[in-house]
């Protein structure tokens, strides 16, 4: 099956019509590949919950934690101790448990792994051994929301991360002037990770529609794009071997490198091959000779310094080669003949791409 160029236009309009795609900011813990693990979140969790932390946000994150479970919990001038991994009796563990003067608290930390955990038997522990005549709080904290029939949890209150950074968002503006950098920066980045967890997809609801209805016809689209990937690969190669053959006979084959690059993610629809030399100007010169839907081009640059350009324009210029300076440093070749058709034949290509490298390399003394 192929498709008319009436299909292939009403696809492209479509797509053409679509919002811009959103894109999700990367946090430093997603570079660092940290963004899913529970301990690591459990970590950061216990640094900001403990009041007393040089993070400078104060009691901020349990107040609003406590906002969220329905209690009035004063927590300025009580000693408050966070940690980590509390143990029960039976060798279970706890993620996080708070006591104070006045309460305990036990949290339970969810990220993507499944609600198994025998709550039953934190309960036990926050209630049976911790509590000593303080009031026990519990609350499962997770980035979606829990289904409580499904689900025994045994007192713990389910809170969802988007309920928890809400509140600390609405409370935060009172803090500005004694959070203490690069804490803020962190935070920051903390909450932009679980957000960015919570997303199910970027996916708009109006390019799913798109998708979802042309979903057939753009799977064509893609077996045709990569027919004329391999063809356009093949063209590249045909080229190569006539440009070495003719390198060969000039004996210039010894100055230069040859390799192939093929379609990339950020270009689908283009290939090439490139030759390098080493100039007598102390840099090494790439010409490229590319090959897209609309036919061959030439470019040019400095491989040793992309951005140095004013070298490779002193190397040309007295080579009479005309160019145009593209975004990327390159120089693109806009003398005569500066482009040939799709269809052009390997000899023909390639007999033309070997004339710009030949000019290329040539010696002017």
């Amino acid at each position: 099956m192929t498709l008319s160029l009436e299909q292939i236009t009403h696809l492209l309009n479509g797509l053409k019509s679509l919002p811009p795609l959103r894109k999700q900011e990367q946090t430093f813990m997603e570079i660092a590949g940290y963004p899913h693990f529970e301990n690591v979140c459990s970590n950061i969790l216990q640094f900001y919950l403990q009041p007393s932390n040089e993070h400078g946000f104060g009691s901020l994150l349990l107040d609003s934690l406590f906002t969220l479970i329905d209690e009035e919990v004063v927590i300025d001038g009580q000693n408050i101790d966070v940690r980590r991994e509390e143990p029960t009796i039976d060798s279970k563990r706890i993620d996080l448990v708070i006591e104070s003067d006045d309460f305990v608290l036990g949290i339970e930390n969810k990220i993507f792994a499944g609600f198994y955990s025998p709550f039953y038997k934190y309960a036990e522990h926050l209630d049976k051994y911790l509590q000593k005549d303080r009031q026990v709080y519990k609350v499962l904290l997770s980035i979606f929301p829990v289904d409580t029939l499904k689900v025994k949890l045994h007192g713990f209150k389910p809170i969802t991360y988007q309920l928890l950074f809400e509140k600390v968002i609405a409370n935060i503006g009172s803090y500005f002037l004694t959070s203490r950098e690069p804490h803020t920066i962190f935070f920051r980045d903390f909450i932009q990770t679980i957000q960015n967890l919570q997303e199910a997809t970027s996916m708009d609801e109006t390019r799913l529609l798109y998708f979802a209805d042309n979903h057939q016809s753009i799977s064509t689209l893609f077996a045709e794009a990569i027919e004329m990937q391999k063809d356009m690969s093949k063209k590249v190669k045909e080229l190569n071997e006539v440009v070495l053959s003719l390198a060969k006979f000039s004996n210039i084959d010894k100055l230069i490198e040859s390799k192939f690059f093929f379609p990339s993610p950020s270009n689908r629809l283009g290939a090439g091959s490139c030759y390098t030399f080493h100039t007598s100007g102390s840099f090494s010169l790439q010409l490229d000779v590319m090959l897209n839907p609309k036919g061959w081009y030439l470019q040019f640059f400095n491989r040793t310094d992309r951005k140095n350009h004013k070298k490779v324009e002193d190397w040309v210029n007295p080579r009479s080669i005309k160019f145009e300076l593209s975004k990327t440093n390159a120089l693109i070749y806009k003398g005569e003949n500066s482009s040939l058709p799709y269809v052009t034949s390997p000899v023909e290509s390639g007999e033309w791409a070997f004339d710009m490298l030949k000019r290329l390399t040539d010696s002017l003394d």
